[in-house]
């Protein structure tokens, strides 16, 4: 039996989504589970045992009707059983409709009819899932082919002993002592509106270094390069001399073998961390003040893993209102995230983990 999972992007999302694959082939162990995801994503999902075939496709392939109708056709070739639509868009919908599958799942939406021959309300169980409802939200889509849901399943990076030890072997060559710990920051978001202002995140590194004397790695990306300079030089002095703002690792697999060996990964929420947390790297995360944090704080424990938001800590800037209803003022809303209001968990968290 041929099963279809359409995820698409972003990289967190590719990722976190992994675990209904692994949940398929628990209830189908003989089945051949393909993953549709664009190609920038395939670095989170390589080795994972429980996807067999992923389908890498192109943003014209995906972005556009033409392409979703050519794509369409190659796909149903493969003779689906089942397909499970996660990314939940108009295109996404419209490719599993073409596709043809006997099952087609999907979140229930004005489009569900025409598309899904099931639909699930996305209303995860917050008594099972009291952190990450992002989690939840996926595994409702196996629902139809169980009673028996995994409801404890996580998202896991797979590296071999060779890419470790190739990971290990770049950390040497850029200088790094694998005897002292080493904390990967996560120095910008995916976007403006999801990255604490720069000077801010300069005081956070400040801090951090000053508790754990530890060498630091900045992720970000070669578009960010110039922002990435502008924390670096606002951090004091004695923090520069422990960070490694050159040593940029060529490609995102790449980064996940140097990963592997780092004590933490602090910084802004999102794949950065969410790779760490699938690695089993404890993660200090700094929600943007728009983003609901019960979706994504997937595995939060006060201990190996903490989140800081400004809502938690300044509850009288939002009222009665939810954290995505400030997307519009989330620059203005950032400005109040003094990086003192999280000095305290920061320690806490260096306490647990260095």
């Amino acid at each position: 039996m041929n099963i279809l999972l359409i995820q698409y992007k972003m990289i967190g999302d590719v990722l976190t989504s992994t675990i209904i694959a692994e949940q398929l082939k628990i209830i189908y162990p003989q089945s051949e589970i393909h993953y549709l995801i664009s190609k920038s994503a395939r670095a989170v999902v390589d080795g994972n045992p429980a996807i067999d075939t992923c389908l890498c496709v192109e943003n014209n392939e995906f972005e556009n009707w033409s392409g979703i109708i050519s794509l369409a056709r190659k796909l149903k070739t493969n003779n689906y059983s089942i397909s499970i639509d996660i990314y939940g868009k108009n295109n996404s919908a419209l490719l599993s409709r073409l596709v043809g599958a006997t099952k087609r799942i999907g979140y229930k939406k004005w489009f569900s009819s025409l598309a899904y021959t099931q639909s699930i309300k996305n209303n995860p169980d917050p008594e099972i899932y009291k952190t990450g409802l992002s989690l939840g939200s996926r595994m409702l889509l196996t629902t139809p082919f169980t009673n028996e849901v995994q409801w404890d399943l996580l998202p896991k990076i797979y590296l071999t002993l060779k890419e470790k030890e190739e990971g290990k072997n770049w950390l040497i060559e850029k200088g790094l002592d694998l005897n002292k710990s080493i904390t990967m920051v996560s120095a910008l978001g995916s976007s403006m509106d999801k990255t604490l202002p720069l000077e801010y995140m300069a005081q956070v590194v400040d801090e951090t270094v000053k508790l754990t004397n530890s060498q630091v790695l900045f992720n970000y990306l070669p578009s960010q390069k110039a922002q990435a300079l502008e924390i670096y030089n606002s951090c004091l002095p004695a923090t520069q001399q422990h960070i490694f703002i050159d040593a940029i690792t060529p490609s995102l697999r790449d980064y996940l073998k140097v990963l592997h060996h780092c004590t933490t990964v602090i910084g802004n929420e999102g794949g950065a961390i969410n790779m760490g947390k699938a690695l089993d790297i404890p993660s200090f995360a700094i929600f943007s003040p728009w983003i609901n944090k019960r979706s994504w704080n997937a595995g939060e424990d006060g201990k190996k893993h903490i989140s800081v938001h400004l809502k938690d800590l300044k509850p009288q800037l939002y009222g009665s209102q939810k954290a995505s209803d400030f997307k519009k003022q989330a620059q203005e809303l950032y400005t109040a995230f003094k990086p003192e209001l999280m000095f305290g968990d920061l320690k806490n968290f260096v306490r647990e983990n260095y």
